[in-house]
């Protein structure tokens, strides 16, 4: 059976290697080429012939359906398979004429019957009767009662347990979990530096009423482990070895279910993790804070009945910045500055402070009896 060349398209890691991993399992021998972007894989179809493609819809720059199109320009009959997590990308796919259309999470099964179909296996290979793989409830419940272990959670990013088997009541595990997230960003950071795409790490937390073991569930999940503190650092061997394989089936698991990928790249959900916790939390520090409005100082009340009320942007309004002044005004000033003396500001300052003082009354001026007759001042 002559080998084919396969591409896959598919921006999500953790699927592209559960779909090699199903056409692994055919034992075709193919050649199969894995590209994370419809750029990358317009290369690779300019590049030789391509006897299947597998596609995602959504991926970044060009969408997985004009891909398919610039398939079609280059091989009209070029076969064409789209798995995808929005099924109303399924008619537009439908009209492109690809060879199937699967949503996510994608059946095994069905996904590799239509592979072989298009690849011209007549006698499909029959699938072996799985048992019903255990749900995550199930998987968690099993490795806490192996274990012996007081409890063991599923935990995402933001240190909420997803899903749980069994509890520990003398113990802060909001505080505790915060920090603990903390740590898992950290420690994607250095797999990162390290060109680790999907580590598989495990931590240990030596506590005297508890220990704690935390191995990450792919980059967006972690398995926590909790022991009884006298008894946590003696079941590293196990936890190391099943709890690191619960870590991996939980990973799958998740794959399938296609709940595994963020809006956020993992880069800015590390950034946003707290880098140090209050020490006590307090139901004020949860309350989410709102965006700063501005809010309109009110104008205080009118003291005259009658008038408006105005702001204090109304009552003052901004002047507007002075002129510059013109080379003639400036001339003007000089030539008064030049004509104006220090005695004559003197004699003119004299001469009101002794009008000031004197006793002489302008006939036009109210005195305060008249004027406090007349309702124009308070009376005493």
């Amino acid at each position: 059976m002559p080998a084919r060349r396969i591409l896959i398209v598919e921006d999500e890691r953790n699927v592209m290697r559960a779909i090699r991993s199903a056409l692994e399992s055919l034992g075709r021998g193919d050649v199969i080429v894995e590209v994370p972007s419809g750029e990358e894989a317009t290369l690779e179809i300019g590049r030789g012939g391509i006897d299947l493609l597998i596609t995602d819809v959504r991926l970044p720059g060009i969408s997985g359906l004009e891909v398919v199109k610039r398939l079609r320009k280059k091989n009209e009959k070029a076969p064409a398979i789209v798995v995808s997590g929005y099924p109303q990308a399924e008619a537009e796919a439908k009209r492109l004429g690809v060879t199937a259309f699967f949503n996510k999470p994608l059946r095994l099964d069905e996904f590799l019957g239509a592979v072989q179909q298009v690849l011209g296996d007549k006698t499909p290979i029959a699938a072996a009767p799985q048992p019903e793989e255990p749900g995550i409830a199930d998987r968690l419940s099993a490795l806490r009662r192996d274990l012996g272990a007081n409890a063991v959670f599923l935990v995402d990013l933001d240190g909420k347990i997803v899903v749980r088997a069994g509890d520990v009541t003398r113990l802060n595990l909001d505080l505790m979990l915060m920090h603990l997230m903390t740590a898992f960003s950290a420690a994607m950071k250095v797999c990162k530096l390290l060109g680790g795409l999907i580590p598989t790490n495990v931590h240990f937390f030596d506590g005297d009423e508890f220990d704690v073991y935390a191995a990450n569930v792919g980059q967006f999940f972690a398995l926590v482990i909790i022991f009884d503190g006298d008894r946590g650092a003696g079941q590293m061997g196990p936890v190391m070895r099943y709890g690191r394989q619960c870590a991996d089936d939980l990973l799958n698991s998740l794959v399938m279910l296609g709940v595994t990928s963020e809006p956020t790249p993992i880069s800015d959900l590390i950034v946003a993790l707290p880098r140090a916790a209050p020490a006590v939390a307090t139901p004020a520090s949860r309350t989410p804070t709102k965006p700063a409005v501005a809010v309109p100082t009110p104008a205080a009340p009118s003291p005259i009945p009658g008038l408006p009320i105005m702001t204090p942007a109304q009552a003052a309004p901004p002047h507007p910045p002075p002129k510059p002044l013109t080379e003639a005004e400036v001339k003007v000033l000089e030539e008064a500055l030049q004509k104006a003396k220090v005695t004559d500001a003197s004699s003119f300052w004299d001469t009101a402070l002794a009008e000031a003082e004197g006793d002489s009354v302008r006939p036009d001026a109210l005195s305060w009896e008249q004027a406090e007759k007349l309702g124009l001042i308070p009376k005493k």
